[in-house]
């Protein structure tokens, strides 16, 4: 065991019904944990061009050197695998208390290999697997497999599960735990086809420590960060911690970023009613954190269900009352709240799913399509809540648009593949690239597609730089992109980089696990990191072409006097991709090149 780390990995066999512990080797050991573990281990292990839902393809889950430990706001879990969705390399990450769990099973993660041959339950009690029968829980949405799962084995067993989207494959199906999601990229339709329902972690070993002393000492200074930032007024943390992750609704509405009816709009006239302080304020809620988080962003809300009754739902979050809201045209606060929880039942990605029904109306009012139970309108909830029904059982028109936006549109046709606000086929995040450039830039290069977890959104919406100039958005970019990529190395929440000076890092880092690197050194692991996805994507065939907005950003001004009908510019577009590309030591087609892989260390994955 090093330091926090047990340098042991549970390999499943899922054709075979079988597993072994793995020993982490030493050149896997230098990438820490979280996404690195998981992207060297895809890009050595999984061909780039095999189908994301064979047996080739690998589910990788892992944690980091933090998990477990007393280290705040490091609760997350990282899924490394090929994406059915986009066809590129997929991270996704879920916090709650599942990361901690797996970390206190002996082990730093689970490799999912093969298929098998009927729907199987995987149980791991420390090291040791077991596979059982999942005919019970066939059919049952994710909150149900669970409640199941801990009835029949334990109350102290952790869960991941899938629901009826995963079974089917659809493209956008997610892995849900407890409170939290495994939600970008279609990891759930991975799991589907290997025929897994469902795992379950139960351990007992704790997490050990290289320096005990000095980590209890950066615990508590990281704390006191903490408890600052959350009782500040102003703080985004801090409405965050009052309100949830909709506390922010009303500052991007003002700036005209609300994406709304398709993003045709940037604002949304009932914004205030889908918002983090309105659920508060109007809903009976209960507040949730992750494991070791004073946060406590999470939020489980009754509401009234559409049919008269009522219900609880875990959410909505921000980017999903953007997906389930705004962008559908959606003010009713139950509604979206229903709607939300429907994606949890059949275990879908919120916000693919908005965006691919989004379009699907846009579609609709253009005479391209239709459906004989549902009007397809926006804002209408029989419409929302119905396709969410037909997308995650892949019934009539579902059956299309279960395959992602961009897919769907060249199925559709009539020039709709413009108005599929998509990258790679991944629905946007809930930001607009016609109002915040460098965002647009960050979905635009994204490993996984339209990705906001690596984009300057805060200095954007905030006003720290222009949201609208194409100055220096490429250089902002992609520092964010290997910053953020070694955080989820650990595996950190993005509120902790808000408030955490980011030289705690190689403090922590040594004082868990005993690796020494600077501050400069754990950045280069973040852009080694990103090279080694970008190699594997262009080895399935991704290329510049891939790296670009749907025509609507470019020759589609944005509505709403807010908005001040921003457009890109298509000519500096291409320019600045260009220059990041230039930035990354790539060639004008975005091809790594030997110099650049060289000095990161990985020469030797140079595709020539």
């Amino acid at each position: 065991m090093s330091g926090s780390m047990y340098d042991r990995i549970i390999r499943i066999d899922c054709s075979k019904n079988s597993s072994r512990v793995w020993e982490v080797p030493e050149d896997l050991k230098s990438y820490l944990g979280g996404m690195g573990y998981g992207t060297k281990l895809l890009v050595d292990e999984v061909d780039p061009t095999v189908d994301a839902l064979s047996p080739d393809n690998k589910i990788i889950l892992t944690v980091g050197p933090l998990t477990g430990t007393s280290a705040p706001l490091h609760a997350q879990s990282c899924i490394v695998t090929k994406s059915p969705l986009t066809g590129t390399i997929l991270n996704c990450y879920a916090g709650g208390f599942i990361g901690a769990e797996i970390k206190y099973c002996g082990i730093d993660g689970v490799i999912f290999e093969g298929a098998s041959s009927d729907w199987k339950i995987v149980l791991i009690d420390n090291d040791k697997v077991s596979f059982e029968n999942a005919d019970p829980v066939m059919g049952m949405g994710t909150e149900e497999t669970e409640n199941w799962i801990k009835n029949r084995y334990g109350v102290d067993y952790k869960t991941i599960s899938i629901g009826r989207a995963g079974e089917k494959h659809v493209r956008m199906a997610a892995l849900f735990s407890e409170t939290r999601t495994y939600g970008r990229g279609g990891a759930g339709a991975v799991l589907g086809s290997k025929k897994i329902k469902a795992v379950a972690f139960r351990g007992t070993c704790g997490a050990d420590l290289a320096d005990v002393d000095e980590f209890t000492r950066l615990v508590k200074e990281n704390m006191s960060v903490i408890s600052d930032a959350c009782g500040s007024e102003y703080s985004l943390v801090g409405m965050f911690s009052r309100f949830g992750t909709g506390a922010g609704m009303a500052l991007v509405q003002s700036r005209g970023a609300l994406a709304t009816r398709n993003s045709q709009f940037g604002s949304f006239e009932s914004s205030e009613a889908i918002s983090g302080q309105n659920y508060e304020k109007d809903f009976y809620t209960r507040w949730v954190s992750c494991y070791g988080c004073p946060v406590h962003c999470g939020r489980i809300h009754k509401f009234s269900t559409h049919d008269g009754g009522q219900s609880w739902a875990r959410g909505p979050e921000y980017e999903t009352m953007y997906s389930l809201g705004s962008q559908l045209n959606n003010g009713d606060p139950d509604v979206l709240a229903e709607a939300n929880r429907l994606t949890e039942v059949y275990g879908v990605d919120s916000l693919t799913i908005g965006v691919t029904i989004s379009f699907a109306f846009e579609c609709a009012e253009k005479g391209l399509l239709s459906d004989p139970d549902l009007k397809l309108e926006f804002g209408d909830p029989a419409s929302i809540l119905g396709l969410i029904r037909k997308i995650g059982e892949r019934e009539g028109i579902g059956n299309i648009l279960a395959e992602g936006p961009a897919r769907a549109a060249k199925e559709i046709g009539g020039g709709s593949s413009d108005f599929a606000m998509q990258v790679k086929n991944s629905g946007f995040a809930a930001w607009m690239p016609r109002r915040m450039v460098g965002t647009g830039l960050a979905f635009a290069t994204s490993n996984r597609g339209a990705c906001h977890k690596r984009a300057p959104i805060g200095a954007e919406i905030t006003g720290q730089v222009d949201m609208l100039s194409f100055v220096d958005k490429a250089q902002m970019v992609k520092k964010n992109q290997d910053v953020v990529n070694a955080i989820f190395t650990l595996i950190s929440c993005r509120f902790h980089e808000f408030m955490t000076p980011h030289e705690f890092y190689p403090d922590y880092i040594k004082a868990a696990s005993g690796i020494s690197l600077d501050l400069d050194d754990f950045y280069a692991l973040g852009e080694r990191i990103w090279n080694l996805e970008k190699l594997f994507n262009l080895g399935a065939g991704f290329g510049r072409s891939d790296d670009i907005l749907p025509a609507r950003c470019y020759n589609d001004p944005i509505k709403g006097d807010s908005s001040e009908s921003s457009v890109l510019d298509y000519g500096k577009w291409q320019d600045m991709l260009t220059e990041y590309y230039s930035l990354r030591g790539w060639d004008y087609n975005g091809i790594p090149q030997k110099a650049k892989l060289d000095a990161l260390g990985i020469g030797n994955y140079f595709r020539g």
